[in-house]
């Protein structure tokens, strides 16, 4: 019977050639021992041509997937082969694990009949359920073979949520970064959020996401790694999930209570902060994240005002960063947003900026949280710094 499964059993049948040709081959090499330069010629033809039959046994006796009558020897084979093709990227090795473990979990017999058949199927939510008995197990081979599994789940096609949400929890005390990375990947789901349409074949009840404790977990550990916009991203949006995913199944509606409490908290506590206060670049990036009622709407006009303000703005750091890199006088030079700014240094743009926010303070004060009117006091402040400056001296700064 010849092996056809890997390298090693290519080299047999190449062995085996080789030795059926040099059977054939002694006569003539005997015949030529008298022209001892033709011996080394047919000894590389030999060799070359038992090559060439052996791959050709090999490829011959290779399974294609298209042969329906092909079977594994094993069901863990088979297991594998599914979940590569359908499912979720899964090495045999650690299936046979998963197996293993489900075969003693204490469930009934019916159950336990259950779950492995839905393992031999391939079914997402079989592996899950037999990971996480791996991980309360809280031994060191079980936990580790659990955490396989997640990932498994997690980094294959199936991107199955609850699997990066644990993947983050796992991670969160030795790797925050990896574990953020998994939280906002639960906290996205394999939901198209722009048009509440289904991504990556799951639906929500199949684990689909988004998830709210994910959202939740992002937040805080983006606070945790110094980043208060997403932080505050992210919290408000698990504050307001059931608002926009109503079918969600990982709504909870004391989870959303709880979000609200910390984005509150949050706000507060930036308001507070007097040792190190926001930038400007902190104040504008924390905007459009920092009203619980996600004011302003993006079809709204305060949106078009915060828009222009923010387009103001980065045609004066353009014009700054043209004048840091060429060494012409702020009234000369060419090209770039400065050919447009009639002073040549900048000023109309922060002109602009200036009537922009206060327009927006004017007529969106009471649509605006107390955390935004106070990031567009820091942003104005900035501002009028800075054409205090050029009147008095002329001169151009970083915003």
């Amino acid at each position: 019977k010849t092996i056809c499964n890997s390298k090693r059993a290519f080299y047999q049948v190449w062995f085996h050639n080789c030795i059926i040709d040099t059977y054939f081959s002694v006569p003539i090499i005997i015949y030529l021992s008298t022209k001892p330069y033709h011996i080394m010629l047919v000894v590389l033809t030999t060799l070359w041509f038992c090559y060439i039959l052996g791959f050709l046994s090999f490829v011959t006796c290779q399974p294609t997937k298209t042969n329906n009558n092909a079977k594994g020897d094993t069901n863990t084979n088979d297991h594998a082969n599914i979940i590569q093709d359908d499912v979720t990227h899964i090495d045999p090795g650690l299936f046979a694990k998963a197996l293993t473990h489900a075969k003693t979990m204490t469930l009934s017999q019916n159950d336990n009949d259950s779950l492995i058949a839905q393992l031999n199927s391939g079914n997402i939510q079989a592996l899950y359920t037999v990971a996480q008995s791996l991980n309360r197990r809280n031994a060191g081979d079980d936990r580790i073979t659990s955490v396989q599994l997640w990932h498994a789940l997690a980094d294959g096609p199936a991107h199955h949520v609850p699997s990066a949400v644990a993947l983050g929890f796992s991670y969160s005390e030795v790797d925050k970064y990896l574990a953020l990375k998994y939280f906002v990947q639960a906290a996205e789901g394999n939901i198209d959020i722009e048009s509440n349409g289904k991504r990556g074949g799951n639906s929500d009840s199949e684990g689909g996401g988004p998830h709210q404790a994910a959202l939740y977990n992002a937040g805080r550990l983006f606070l945790e790694l110094n980043d208060p916009a997403s932080s505050l991203a992210y919290i408000r949006a698990c504050a307001n999930l059931e608002k926009h995913f109503p079918h969600s199944p990982y709504v909870s509606p004391d989870l959303a209570e709880t979000c609200k409490e910390a984005y509150g908290a949050l706000s507060s506590q930036i308001v507070g902060e007097t040792t190190s206060p926001p930038g400007i670049e902190d104040a504008a990036e924390m905007f459009l994240y920092s009203s619980i009622d996600e004011f302003p709407n993006p079809n709204g006009k305060e949106f078009g005002i915060w828009s222009r303000v923010m387009e103001y703005l980065d045609r004066y750091a353009e014009v700054v960063r043209g004048f840091g890199i060429d060494s012409r006088s702020s009234r000369g030079g060419d090209g770039g947003s400065a050919a447009m700014d009639e002073e040549g240094n900048g000023k109309t743009y922060l002109v602009l900026a200036q009537q922009e926010l206060e327009n927006l303070q004017s007529t969106a004060s009471g649509k605006m949280s107390e955390l935004q009117k106070y990031l567009v006091g820091i942003i104005l402040g900035r501002v009028q710094l800075l054409l205090t400056a050029m009147e008095v001296g002329d001169i151009m700064d970083e915003l």
